[in-house]
């Protein structure tokens, strides 16, 4: 009797395991090839018969490890999908997968295709992308716009850890200014801008970088107008945890100020912005970094000046 019970649970077990498992397929057989000259088509085999969709993901290496992206997501039963955000003479690589649910199939087969556009339809690329303005979360770029049949632009940006960039946005034509918002404060960017219409991309513009703001407030000392650019003495200092740093423009000029340690390394970028003639302060926390010798530099265009501090811990 006991043993027809243990068999009866066993059975009763396989049977519970077998039917909550379902196991996706991978689609293979990836191919992909330029299309009447302005987007290059995928397709596949479906060898699944439960899948809600598929998900294709693109790259400029085929190294499997980095560098992939979604771009976009097919239904059930799909077995192609266009690519039509691509630039002239550029090689992309493609793989696939199969989901269903939080369910997912494995990659298909990498496949490549070189994009093959009549760059007589294509717009002409913008230019001359410069960055106007930065805060502790958002930078903001603008762009010379040489084309009159763009659909609009892509704004593409990678950030200091990252070694692609990734298309971020999009403006409507004619538009040549866009501000990312939700940045991290002291972090580096970089921003590079094409132009699209339905037969493809532009060539990119110049890539222009920077840090966004420290999170440290600057306090504009109204009565007072300075007629030099000046780097004051910090105080206290000595200083534990925090310091004051005072400063004067004569003139509006894109400053920055940053503080290096010992070795020369830059800790914090404090001010990366524009700023009107006046008298400034701001206030520096180091309670997140060991006692020692730091420097800190201001610098415009034409000004340059460092004065040292001792953090005492």
């Amino acid at each position: 009797m006991l043993k027809i019970i243990l068999q009866t649970l066993v059975l009763t077990l396989l049977l519970y395991c077998n039917s909550g498992a379902q196991t996706i397929t991978a689609p293979s057989n990836l191919e992909a090839e330029p299309e009447e000259f302005s987007y290059i088509k995928v397709k596949w085999d479906d060898n699944s018969g439960n899948e809600e969709g598929f998900y294709i993901e693109r790259s400029y290496t085929p190294d499997t490890t980095y560098g992939w992206e979604t771009i976009g997501s097919v239904g059930q039963n799909s077995r192609q999908f266009f690519d039509y955000w691509v630039a002239n003479n550029v090689t992309y690589f493609y793989r696939v997968y199969a989901y269903a649910g939080t369910e997912r199939s494995e990659y298909s087969n990498i496949a490549f295709a070189t994009a093959i556009i009549d760059t007589n339809l294509i717009p002409m690329a913008p230019s001359n992308l410069i960055i106007t303005d930065t805060t502790s979360t958002s930078i903001t770029i603008n762009w010379q716009d040489n084309s009159n049949n763009e659909n609009g632009f892509i704004i593409a940006r990678r950030k200091q850890d990252e070694v692609l960039f990734t298309y971020i946005d999009t403006v409507e034509s004619d538009i040549l200014t866009y501000q990312e918002v939700g940045l991290t404060p002291d972090n580096l960017y970089f921003y590079k801008v094409c132009a699209y219409n339905n037969f493809g991309l532009s060539d990119f513009t110049n890539t222009v970088y920077s840090f966004t703001q420290s999170s440290t407030s600057i306090i504009n000392l109204t009565n007072q107008i300075s007629d030099e650019f000046y780097l004051d003495n910090n105080y206290p200092n000595p200083f534990n945890p925090s310091t004051t740093i005072s400063f004067g423009i004569s003139k509006s000029a894109f400053l920055k100020l940053t503080v290096y340690n010992s070795q020369g390394k830059e800790v914090e970028r404090l001010i990366n912005q524009r700023l009107q003639p006046g008298s400034y302060e701001l206030k520096w926390n180091a309670e997140n970094y060991t006692g020692g010798v730091y420097f800190y530099r201001l610098e415009s265009d034409n000004f340059s000046q460092t004065k040292k501090m001792i953090l005492i811990k």
